[in-house]
């Protein structure tokens, strides 16, 4: 009697069935995972993480910008604070709901694709927010534009996963992370040398540009490797290995075969709430991605507010009395230099999880974040603000990308994209309250608003401690 094992992309096969490292030279069937080792780390790679890198840059350069040009739209459409909150709120309700819809469609009809029609579009929505005439036009392109990221940043972590040896896989989310924080810092670093002199309208033309690139690229690189195979396109993923091994000048076997086997139900919601395998960590990293882009995009909408009315001292300034100041070189400046925490935060986790796992340094740092919010009860000036929301930025995104590490390494193949896009849209209704809850309460009181991050820190952190799944660089299989 044979002995079953799993694949790596959620299949069962048997030992004899498995034909790795056949001698035959007529008929070389190896199992994917082999032909990604063989192929290497090479040019390739480098190519598909350049298209993960710059997709995912158009994620939070999209949040980010709407951040900093609200007081300059404010200015010249006299916006109610109300349309203002209805502008920042729309974008990530439809995020959310494009996330939830198309990580299920890149299950189903592939990664390449939907990042290749959602781009184009994007690089179009990105044009028409800088030409719209009226505040309803730059609200309507906003929201495509919304759509577009919401399919995109999923399924590009996902992707980023998929066409290395599993010991490099973690590069990928690395890499789109990275891309996502570093656009952070591109938007308001660009933002202080451009945008009191070329004015909003170009700034958004200067934050698209890197979209263009990225969708050449997909045009050219293959589809994903390993969903060809579980979707059953052995054929195709075997035409995408050789493309990636004649880039990386490496030989394959002349008649090699993909050992592929095609996985049942791609895309489905319902194998990812049937078992427990697959529900328990659906829904606590879901609750946890919540919580923490809850916090991220608060901080965002918060410190712009803080930096204008210099709260500290009182209870914040009142609307009217802002209705038409633009933020200061000097606040930009140092929204700039916050964005850095972010990719301290990102590249430390990295390199933390190689070395000490996902699990304990993801509840060490979520105690932490709870415990350097309450520092902000301190509120001695706006220097010391900017300080302790450096800090609340660089174990945030430590958090996050703890997450993003573990989110790939949860799920197989065939329903990988699906759970993705459903916890990176739970994180896009965190973005809907975090925001929500920043316009409605800081005027009213900006400690409210700290208590506020606390509670949903302190949601977090617990889930990490219900978390108990270690993973690792190999991918989790089904059993």
């Amino acid at each position: 009697m044979s002995e079953d094992k799993v694949t790596d992309y959620g299949a069962t096969a048997s030992r004899e069935d498995t034909l790795e490292g056949q001698d035959d030279e007529e008929d070389q069937e190896w199992e994917l995972n082999k032909v990604l080792e063989t192929i290497g780390v090479g040019p390739a790679q480098y190519i598909f993480w350049t298209i993960s890198f710059l997709i995912a840059y158009s994620d939070y350069a999209e949040l980010t910008l709407i951040a900093i040009i609200i007081p300059y739209l404010r200015c010249e459409w006299n916006l109610s604070k109300e349309f203002e909150a209805t502008i920042t709120i729309s974008i990530f309700l439809i995020y959310a709901a494009s996330a939830l819809l198309c990580g299920k469609l890149s299950d189903i009809y592939g990664r390449r694709k939907v990042m290749s029609i959602t781009t184009v579009i994007l690089i179009i929505a990105g044009v028409g927010a800088a030409t719209s005439y009226n505040k309803y036009m730059f609200l309507f392109w906003r929201g495509i534009a919304g759509a577009c990221i919401g399919a995109n940043f999923a399924t590009v972590v996902v992707y980023s996963t998929e066409f290395s040896p599993n010991k490099y896989r973690t590069v990928g989310p690395l890499i789109s992370i990275l891309g996502s924080y570093m656009s952070m810092f591109a938007v308001n670093f660009i933002g202080y040398f451009a945008l009191n002199s070329l004015g909003w309208r170009w700034l958004i033309i200067i934050i698209t540009i890197p979209v263009v690139p990225a969708f050449i690229l997909l045009i050219i690189m293959p589809e994903s490797p390993r969903y060809l195979c579980v979707s059953g396109q052995s054929e195709r993923a075997l035409e995408a290995v050789k493309f990636m091994a004649k880039i990386n000048r490496v030989e394959l076997p002349v008649n090699l075969k993909v050992f592929c086997h095609q996985g049942a139900e791609l895309g489905s919601f319902k194998t990812v709430f049937g078992s427990e395998v697959h529900r328990k960590p659906a829904l606590l990293l879901s609750a946890m991605y919540f919580a923490n882009i809850f916090i991220e995009t608060g901080i965002l909408v918060f410190l712009p507010l803080a930096f204008i009315s210099n709260f500290c001292g009182h209870n914040g300034a009142p609307p009217d009395r802002n209705r038409c100041l633009p933020l200061s070189q000097d606040d930009l400046w140092k929204l700039s230099v916050s964005a850095i925490g972010s990719l301290v935060g990102c590249t430390a986790a990295y390199f933390v999880a190689l070395s000490c796992g996902r699990l304990k340094p993801l509840r060490a740092s979520n105690v932490i974040q709870i415990l350097v919010f309450t520092l902000m009860f301190i509120c001695v000036n706006n220097l010391y603000l900017f300080g302790i929301a450096s800090a609340v930025k660089i174990i945030n995104a430590f958090v996050c990308m703890m997450i993003w590490l573990i989110v790939p390494e949860s799920f197989p193949t065939m329903i990988r994209n699906t759970a993705t896009g459903m916890i990176n849209s739970s994180g896009k209704l965190g973005a809907v309250s975090g925001t929500a809850m920043v316009y409605l309460l800081f005027y009213a009181s900006p400690f409210a608003v700290i208590c506020g991050f606390i509670l949903v820190a302190a949601v977090s952190c617990g889930c990490s401690f219900a978390f108990d799944k270690e993973t690792n660089d190999t991918l989790m299989t089904e059993t």
